[in-house]
């Protein structure tokens, strides 16, 4: 509806800061997927003239609002897991956190293509191990959408662990791209050059040793070492060489 998609534009500007609260999930989650439902393959009619800009200089970088880092370290219970508040005392590191997860694909999707190498390089240098911890898991989780195996969210497998699922991403498929295009088309979620240029530079970025570093500063965080389980091991499988 024409309306829905006037509110968005509305709301958009006026939610960005408020897109670290959460009631189950997170503001932001809702925010992509809505984003990911207007434009589901490119912003290709924009509302103003440098809109796609404004939205990933914005939206693009709430994860990295001054209010969610203590310097080069994540503040705990403000981005990714919030808590360990349950009967069973867990995190659920195992699992991407929806609001890391729906960044990743949104920055990955609407980046130009001579921004990616920059900005896949900015991710993979801070040094937060509970930053890297969700880096890990996410790229073992959104393995088979990045190598062409799936093609969109809808996709992911439900249960899966490593989980990359966010807020309504069970709602992201080829089904937008016949909506907003008005044919009957399959689209593609990720284009094959981001695609690929993620998955090389990760094979590229992560020697051994740089490996082995990385799972030595999970030691600085016992509950997030122990949580990641054999994924560790999975990751090293598909990107260590």
């Amino acid at each position: 509806m024409d309306e829905w998609t006037d509110w968005y534009h509305y709301l958009l500007p006026r939610l960005v800061s408020r897109a670290h609260e959460s009631y189950v999930d997170t503001l932001l989650e809702g925010l992509i997927t809505s984003f990911f439902a207007l434009y589901p393959e490119d912003v290709i009619d924009e509302p103003y003239r440098g809109f796609k800009a404004d939205a990933l200089v914005t939206l693009g970088r709430c994860m990295m609002n001054y209010d969610c880092w203590e310097g080069d370290q994540i503040k705990v219970g403000r981005i990714l897991h919030r808590s360990n508040d349950n009967p069973n005392r867990i995190w659920c590191w195992w699992d991407a956190s929806g609001d890391f997860s729906a960044s990743m694909f949104f920055c990955l999707k609407y980046l130009p293509d001579e921004l990616l190498t920059e900005w896949i390089q900015s991710v993979f240098d801070i040094r937060s191990p509970h930053w890297r911890a969700q880096l890990m898991v996410w790229l073992v989780g959104a393995h088979d959408l990045l190598s062409g195996r799936i093609a969109w969210p809808s996709d992911f497998v439900s249960g899966h662990v490593p989980s990359v699922s966010w807020a309504w991403s069970h709602s992201v498929s080829a089904g937008l791209v016949s909506v907003e295009r008005g044919i009957s088309g399959q689209g593609t979620f990720i284009r094959s050059f981001a695609r690929t240029q993620l998955l090389a530079a990760a094979r590229t970025y992560f020697t051994s040793d740089r490996f082995l570093e990385w799972l030595s500063s999970f030691d600085e965080v016992p509950y997030v070492r122990d949580e990641l389980m054999h994924l560790p091991r999975d990751f090293e499988e598909l990107y260590v060489r």
